[in-house]
């Protein structure tokens, strides 16, 4: 279902105002964010990301998703590259930013899908049925006309999952879902994605986390990046059966 191949992403470093007094035709600095990636994800498998804070995940999850294109190898998802069909591309993924700030928060959660249901092109009795689906779906149905403002972390979260679900990707991108709930709600979330993403409705599941305790229970297969490189990619497994616990396993691969 996505095939990422030679993949190398790198941002301009910001130069300061002295920079350009001193050095005004030096081109710009260059970051490197990804390099060398190479990784294929098959359908319904639920892969974790595991890295230091700059190891390139989001980056890495924005490509998938096609929010990013790449600088230079390709991401192909369900056929389609994300640079010559990106529209095409997109229509397969939904990515959930963690601490939903695109809300508008003095809209209930029912008018912020109904604007959001609108941008996929949605309308009609048909936007308004698939919404209460999914208000249902995450737990939200009796909240569905309460202002997103008076919303707790968790129900903020559930909400964003039932707007990447609007169009009915086949690839659901999760960004660290439970960093900013409390350990109740992180329990009712990781419920959700493991018996209703992914059992109940198949989904492919992307999942970038600093957890490992999460990653151990969400995750069937774990990638680890590095300073931009993939430094593994193994089944749940093979890595408690070689290395007996996560921490060992991680340590040792965010080190290569």
């Amino acid at each position: 279902m996505i095939r990422i191949s030679g993949l190398d992403m790198s941002f301009p470093v910001p130069r300061r105002y002295r920079e350009y007094l001193l050095t005004p035709f030096r081109g710009p600095r260059m970051s490197i964010a990804l390099k060398g990636v190479n990784l294929e994800i098959r359908p319904g498998e639920r892969v974790g990301f595991l890295g230091p804070n700059g190891a390139g995940k989001t980056t890495l999850l924005k490509l998938v998703a096609g929010l990013l294109l790449p600088g230079s190898g390709s991401v192909v998802i369900d056929g389609a590259d994300t640079i010559r069909e990106n529209n095409r591309a997109r229509k397969s993924s939904s990515l959930v930013m963690n601490e939903e700030r695109s809300f508008y928060w003095r809209l209930t959660g029912r008018q912020n899908l109904e604007f959001f249901g609108a941008l996929e092109n949605l309308s009609g009795q048909r936007l308004k049925t698939r919404i209460q689906e999914l208000l249902d779906l995450v737990g939200l149905g009796g909240s569905a006309d309460k202002r997103v403002g008076t919303y707790s972390s968790g129900m903020k979260q559930r909400l964003a999952i039932a707007r990447g679900l609007l169009s009915d990707p086949e690839i659901l991108i999760l960004d660290e879902p439970s960093r900013a709930l409390d350990p109740e709600a992180a329990e009712e979330l990781i419920s959700l994605v493991l018996t209703t993403l992914h059992r109940d409705l198949s989904k492919t599941l992307l999942i970038a986390t600093h957890r490992l305790d999460e990653a151990r229970i969400l995750c069937d297969r774990l990638c680890v990046l590095s300073r931009g490189s993939l430094t593994a990619d193994t089944d749940l497994e093979a890595v408690l059966q070689n290395w007996g616990n996560l921490l060992d396993f991680y340590q040792e691969k965010v080190r290569l």
